[in-house]
């Protein structure tokens, strides 16, 4: 495994005009492409999960992860933990990176000057359905919440690929997949958290992103967050979940009430983890969590989200991209 640590050194000595028409080229792979409409799916909706014995959400270090442990995490407890799979360095790079990728989003009016931490690739706007308008409310959606897709960014998305690749990562996910990984344009995402913390409602991507599908979901913090740290970390639901979960009396149609959560998951009461900058967090679209809600947060969170999907079994609608 490479010994490649990505620096802000790094970051900003990358060619931007290269790094652009790669995550174009990207995109256009997918353009034509459909998924197959009966993929052999890891998660089965029709199929009863398994109840372990113990309701938690397991973890391991980064060295004793391997395709047995994190399948056997996912199938029966619907998620992983696994602890210090990246160093320091590149978390502050990454949060630097953040920083100034979701400000030159926050300002939609300007068109700045080609750079590391802004360069939208210029078929964003045609491979959406919808072209402007849909590109338009993506961006508008991400802004209120605190978030910019990494492909605004080509230089730190394919920086991101770099670092994910060096550790081993495009093997294990296309092990678990069990076909090539690709990604997605909607929810490749940085993340700074907004405070006061809004609350957020519970949710299973699945539920907007649909569920023929395979999916696995990295989510990396970049700063410690939960616990006594006064970030928010994520509020979950400890259990193996294979269908999405009713929305009656939620605010949203792809959402669930905390009604739902307390009564109808009473043996899998919500857990509260805490992270450090450079563990990392899979689970898949059935997995029920949100953000951690408090009204005593003191702290910015940053993380990276990277959702990646079977290069077959993709929602097409989430705008896939190739690895």
């Amino acid at each position: 495994m490479s010994a490649f640590e990505l620096t802000t050194v790094d970051l900003e000595s990358r060619n931007i005009a290269s790094d652009c028409a790669r995550i174009g080229a990207r995109i256009e792979s997918y353009r034509a492409r459909e998924a197959v409409s009966h993929p052999s799916l890891i998660v089965g909706e029709q199929h009863e999960p398994a109840i372990p014995a113990e309701r938690c959400v397991p973890e391991i270090n980064a060295n004793e992860l391997t395709i047995d442990s994190l399948r056997a995490a996912i199938s029966e407890h619907g998620a992983l933990i696994v602890r210090d799979m990246f160093s320091k360095t590149p978390m502050d790079t990454l949060i630097k990176a953040a920083d100034n990728v979701i400000d030159a989003c926050l300002d939609s009016g300007s068109t700045p000057a080609m750079n590391t931490y802004y360069n939208p690739p210029g078929n964003l706007k045609t491979i959406m359905p919808k072209k402007d308008r849909e590109l338009g409310n993506t961006r508008s959606f991400h802004r209120e919440s605190g978030s910019a897709m990494c492909v605004e960014a080509p230089s730190v998305a394919e920086a991101l690929l770099q670092l994910y690749e060096a550790h081993g990562l495009k093997e294990l996910i296309g092990l678990y997949l069990g076909e090539p990984p690709c990604l997605s344009v909607k929810k490749w995402v940085l993340r700074r958290s907004k405070l006061p913390v809004a609350e957020a409602g519970w949710h299973q991507d699945g539920a907007f992103m649909g569920t023929n599908l395979n999916s696995l979901n990295m989510w990396m913090p970049l700063n410690e967050c939960g616990g006594t740290t006064g970030a928010p970390s994520m509020d979950v639901v400890p259990q193996r979940l294979n269908k999405i979960t009713s929305a009656a009396g939620a605010q949203f149609d792809w959402s669930v009430s905390d009604s739902q959560v307390s009564s109808r998951l009473v043996d899998s009461q919500p857990l509260t983890p805490t992270f450090s900058a450079g563990d990392v967090f899979f689970f898949d679209h059935f997995y029920l969590h949100r953000t951690q809600y408090r009204s005593d947060f003191t702290k910015l969170r940053y993380a990276v989200e990277t959702w990646f999907f079977g290069a077959s079994s993709f929602p097409k609608n989430q705008i896939p991209i190739a690895w």
